[in-house]
C-alpha cells in the first residue's frame, strides 16, 4: 500500500488554499479570481474569525500569560487581543517554593460592592472589565510583592494576512473555516446558494466546536459554605 507519509495539510496549508476552496463551493474558479476577490474573501475571512470567537472558547487560542504584582497593585493592563479570561490564579513564591491557588472571579456589582478596594492581604477574587483593552481587578491587594498572577486568555484570531500566509487554525477547523467564508461569499456573489452554504458552515461548525474541547472528566462540586 502506498501513501503520502507526509502531514502536511492544515500545517503548511496557504490561506490561498482555502479561499480558493471557498470559492469553489460558491461556484467560481479559483483561476478567474482577481487580486480584488482574494482580498474581499480575506475581509470576510475576518468577519468570520470575529464570529467564531463569539460562538465560544477556541482552545488554540488560549494562553497562559502572567504579570508579576507588587505591593497594593489593584488592576492588571491586558492586551487588546484577549478577548475573555477562563482561569486565574496566583503564584506565592516564598523560600524558593512556589504554591498556586486559583483565584474566584467576581461581577462588576460585586466589586462595586467591595467598600474598600484597596485593602491589602492575599489577592483571593478578581473582576474581568471586558472592554476593548480589558483589565483585571484584584481582591485583596496584594500585601507585598511576593505573587505572580497567572491567567488563562483567549485570543483574538489571528488576521490571515496575506494569501501565502499559513492559516493559523487547527486541521480540525478548516472545513468550518471554509465553509464559513463560502457562505459569506455567497451573499457577495451568489445569493441563490447562500442557505445551503450557511447549512453547511453550520454543519462543519457543529463538528469542529464539538471537537475542539478538553477531553476530561467533568466534576461538579458544590458549594457548601453557603455563598457565591
Amino acid at each position: 500500500m502506498t501513501t503520502s507519509g507526509t502531514f502536511t495539510f492544515g500545517l503548511q496549508t496557504k490561506l490561498q488554499s482555502v479561499i480558493d476552496e471557498a470559492y469553489e463551493r460558491v461556484g467560481r474558479q479559483a483561476s478567474d479570481l482577481s487580486a480584488n476577490d482574494v482580498q474581499s474573501a480575506i475581509r470576510s475571512m475576518q468577519y468570520l474569525f470575529s464570529e467564531i470567537s463569539n460562538r465560544g472558547v477556541n482552545l488554540w487560542e488560549v494562553s497562559l500569560q502572567s504579570s508579576a504584582l507588587t505591593q497594593g497593585q489593584s488592576t492588571v493592563t491586558l492586551s487588546a487581543e484577549n478577548v475573555d479570561v477562563l482561569q486565574v490564579y496566583r503564584r506565592q513564591t516564598s523560600g524558593g517554593i512556589n504554591t498556586d491557588i486559583v483565584m474566584t472571579g467576581i461581577s462588576r456589582a460585586d466589586y462595586a460592592s467591595i467598600p474598600n478596594k484597596l485593602q491589602q492581604g492575599v489577592p483571593q477574587q478578581y473582576y474581568f472589565e471586558r472592554t476593548i483593552t480589558p483589565t483585571l481587578y484584584l481582591w485583596l491587594t496584594p500585601q507585598d510583592s511576593s505573587y505572580t498572577l497567572y491567567y488563562y486568555v483567549m485570543n483574538m484570531t489571528q488576521d490571515p494576512g496575506q494569501p501565502t500566509n499559513t492559516l493559523f487554525a487547527p486541521q480540525r477547523w478548516f472545513d468550518a473555516i471554509a465553509a464559513g467564508t463560502a457562505a459569506r461569499l455567497a451573499g457577495k456573489w451568489a445569493p441563490e446558494r447562500k442557505a445551503d452554504l450557511i447549512s453547511d458552515f453550520e454543519r462543519a461548525f457543529l463538528l469542529a466546536s464539538t471537537e475542539d474541547t478538553e477531553n476530561v472528566p467533568m466534576r461538579i462540586v458544590p458549594n457548601l459554605l453557603g455563598r457565591r
